[in-house]
């Protein structure tokens, strides 16, 4: 058995879609994610986790903005980028600390 990663194959529109919501909060921070999450049919489940873990991040990155005066700002749009690279390259990725949740409320399991 090979010990190489399987890249999950999703629909291009729906990866695009899961870019543009990681990528987009460097110009609109969470109003990027939250449109393509409100936008994209309950059909596309893959591209809408990627959306609210998107949405999510950015509400946290906002409210630990908040408490260190904007310092975090810059560390939370380098994660988002990051995101959406691993995004584009890999088919997925998870952010720490609000992916798990952004699953359950996706897939509706324990994940």
């Amino acid at each position: 058995m090979s010990s190489t990663t399987l890249v999950r194959t999703h629909d291009p529109n729906e990866r695009l879609a899961a870019i543009i919501a990681h990528a987009g909060t460097a110009l609109a921070w969470f109003l990027a994610p939250l449109l393509v999450f409100l936008v994209l049919p309950r059909e596309s489940r893959w591209a809408r986790y990627h959306a609210l873990q998107s949405l999510l991040w950015s509400l946290l990155g906002t409210l630990v903005s908040l408490l260190t005066w904007g310092i975090a700002i810059p560390i939370f749009l380098v994660w988002h980028v990051v995101a959406a690279y691993k995004t584009h390259r890999d088919g997925d990725y998870e952010y720490p600390l609000v992916g798990k949740a952004a699953h359950r409320a996706i897939y509706g399991d324990d994940a």
